[in-house]
């Protein structure tokens, strides 16, 4: 007769509450910078507490004379963003961390499942129990550095994560798939790059309900701010002094890589991009349908993350809420099925990937700071802070086209149907 074991789920929980307790606080007391820009552009509308700035000015919200921040996004982010202009700042900022922590909360009982489902057991999850696992899972994402500095800022991108997974996970009923993806790329215009998810399953029709759900945004954004969308889709999304400095350590996309490596601007460095970001995508283009036939819906959205990462010129480091989902892509059903046990490649794909998980775990911008601790801005960050900051990138980089290469030689082995 064997003795159950105990469970300790409340130390899980008790993690977690430490790590959101921590979190509130910077947000509450220091942080809050990004929240503030959203506040700002929504004050606009109605010029609220006497806010008279216009929403594309590019010092809307303006800290110091050498330091202001735009309102980078569509006129219909500002519109869904008004409720924040009739209440308290601090207020906006509790709402914001609370969808926050409750999508971490979410991914994490994803994980759980979608691991347990394949057969993996999470470490520790028969002494935490379920629920104490999933604690634990949700401060782990919450302490990851896109998570944390993302926090920190009070940034909308976990929620635009909400939208795109919620689209993609659930059964497309009355509600076609492809409208919250439309929706996500009309607050902000990168998630519209999911729609290769859609195009590789061959859903026409989840691919025109993305296309006029984004439509419905611009017109929304027309009609009620006619100057702001005029300025907006004519002069500020192709302004490249707002997005900031593209070798700034904390750019992850491939552009901002290659700068950390040292090419200059000019013909060579617009080669190499366009060559990268060519070879990336049609490489995620050819996996999905392998991916989907698998059922491995969470290594879908994962690999389709990083692609639309890699692609923009600028992606902050706190833009990539998804890596919680990349790692557990690449643990579970990465080397789960495709990188076979023992080989060369798995070994060498094995190592990038703990120096990609740690690496963007700890952050580009830390790692760039601990290399230049006396560097009073990382603007002008050094050759050797810039090219091991973005060693982690460049590492997921490589572990991602392995993992194509991996799955594109194993193609009909993986398609052939199961016993």
């Amino acid at each position: 007769m064997t003795q159950e074991r105990t469970t300790y789920p409340w130390v899980g929980f008790i993690i977690l509450a430490a790590v959101i307790i921590g979190h509130c606080h910077y947000s509450l007391t220091v942080g809050g910078l990004d929240f503030s820009v959203y506040r700002s552009g929504a004050m606009t509308i109605f010029n609220n507490e006497g806010f008279t700035k216009e929403l594309y000015q590019i010092d809307l919200h303006k800290i110091s004379d050498t330091f202001w921040l735009p309102f980078t996004y569509p006129p219909f982010a500002a519109l869904l963003f008004l409720p924040f202009a009739f209440i308290p700042s601090w207020l906006g900022i509790s709402l914001m961390l609370a969808l926050s922590f409750a999508v971490a909360w979410w991914i994490a009982s994803l994980s759980y499942s979608y691991a347990n489902q394949r057969g993996i057991t999470i470490p520790f999850q028969d002494r935490l129990g379920p629920k104490g696992t999933i604690a634990l899972l949700t401060a782990l994402i919450l302490i990851t550095g896109p998570w944390r500095r993302g926090l920190g800022l009070v940034q909308i991108n976990p929620l635009i994560m909400l939208l795109v997974m919620l689209d993609l996970l659930r059964p497309a009923t009355k509600l076609p798939r492809g409208v919250l993806i439309g929706i996500a790329g009309g607050i902000k215009l990168t998630p519209l790059a999911f729609g290769l998810i859609l195009l590789m399953r061959k859903d026409i029709k989840g691919v025109i309900s993305l296309g006029v759900s984004f439509a419905s945004t611009i017109a929304i954004g027309a009609l009620l701010l006619p100057q702001e969308a005029k300025d907006f889709w004519f002069s500020a999304i192709s302004d490249p002094s707002r997005v900031g400095n593209i070798n700034y350590p904390d750019n992850i996309a491939i552009l901002g890589w290659l700068m950390h490596l040292g090419i200059p601007e000019g013909s060579l460095l617009k080669i190499l991009q366009y060559a990268l970001i060519l070879l990336l995508l049609l490489g995620t283009a050819a996996l999905l349908p392998i991916l989907h036939a698998r059922g491995m819906i969470i290594s879908e959205i994962a690999l389709n993350a990083f692609l639309m990462m890699s692609m923009s010129p600028i992606s902050w480091s706190h833009h990539n809420t998804w890596l919680p989902l990349i790692a557990l892509a690449l643990w579970v059903d990465a080397f789960g099925t495709f990188f076979s046990p023992g080989q060369l490649l798995t070994q060498v794909a094995k190592i990038l990937s703990w120096i990609a998980i740690l690496g963007l775990s700890i952050s580009p911008l830390k790692i760039a700071e601990i290399i230049d601790p006396h560097s009073q801005d990382l603007n002008y960050a050094s050759a050797p802070a810039l090219v091991i900051s973005a060693l982690p990138i460049i590492s997921l980089y490589l572990v991602i086209l392995l993992w194509i290469w991996t799955g594109l030689s194993k193609r009909k082995q993986l398609l052939a149907p199961t016993p």
